[in-house]
């Protein structure tokens, strides 16, 4: 794929999806910034044009909506030239658990999780199919696809999901030349998680935990995931990149905790919370 192909980018709104367009930005890609509201978007995209980046699109699409994927996507192609990448990077989570957890938050996980990511790279990929010219698709997971923490069973189990879902996609586009990869960021500085961070003792204990000393940063998910979508990674498919600064040597943080000595009196220590998030 050129090097002037667009490039996708879901969940654009989000503190990661702005890191990541910002940095294909620098290459003067085409870009379409994706989310399911473009309320927040325009502004990013004057951002991306002072920042040098070549035409810049908006879209709004839920990725739960297959009929408003493939529209946002065709436009896309049609307004922008040949997609060369697509980062999936939109996603949600919602903190409950096993017992307690509602249908409609399970279903809305793997809705958001594990459907719209596949309705989103499914659409691409048969773009880039017809294009005959090779492209890159790169998913965000997450470190908890691998290590469970308690109270996020429907994030970690459609984030894992998405792994298998990669090496299928790797497997079956390879001979479109159209690689598939996963970056599995860790705890990452966004506002969603300043939030849990700023509770006593939070952040403290994480670095203890994590060998390189400090919380992920935006850019760190961005600079990965531009690697694994740029040709210096054109013989890598099928793979997931951890980043995370090395905390999943120690498993993850439990942001929820349990006294199982007691039988029967699953008295967890505080209320779960919720957020949308990556």
């Amino acid at each position: 794929m050129t090097s002037n192909s667009a490039v996708i980018v879901t969940g654009a709104a989000g503190d990661i999806g702005r890191a990541l367009a910002r940095r294909f930005a620098v290459d003067r890609r085409p870009i379409a910034l994706l989310d399911r509201t473009n309320e927040t978007l325009e502004d990013m995209a004057d951002e991306l044009k002072a920042m040098g980046a070549g035409r810049v699109g908006v879209y709004a699409a839920d990725q739960c909506d297959r009929a408003a994927v493939d529209a946002a996507v065709a436009q896309a192609r049609s307004d922008l030239g040949p997609i060369g990448t697509l980062v999936a990077n939109a996603g949600y989570a919602r903190l409950g658990s096993f017992l307690e957890m509602p249908e409609k938050i399970w279903d809305r996980h793997v809705d958001v999780n594990l459907s719209g990511t596949f309705h989103t790279c499914q659409a691409v990929a048969r773009i880039m199919a017809e294009q005959r010219a090779g492209g890159s698709l790169v998913v965000i997971s997450s470190c908890l696809a691998l290590y469970h923490t308690d109270q996020t069973g429907a994030y970690n189990a459609t984030k894992a999901a998405l792994l298998m879902l990669i090496r299928t996609m790797a497997a079956e586009l390879g001979v479109y030349r159209i690689r598939a990869n996963a970056v599995l960021p860790g705890i990452v500085d966004t506002a969603m998680t300043r939030q849990t961070l700023a509770e006593p003792g939070r952040l403290e204990a994480v670095l203890g935990d994590t060998p390189l000393g400090r919380i992920g940063r935006t850019d760190d998910v961005a600079e990965a995931v531009y690697f694994l979508a740029s040709e210096a990674a054109a013989f890598i498919t099928g793979a997931s990149l951890l980043v995370d600064g090395g905390a999943s040597i120690y498993g993850q943080p439990q942001w929820v905790r349990q006294d199982r000595r007691i039988p029967y009196e699953p008295r967890w220590d505080h209320q779960p919370r919720s957020a949308d998030r990556t």
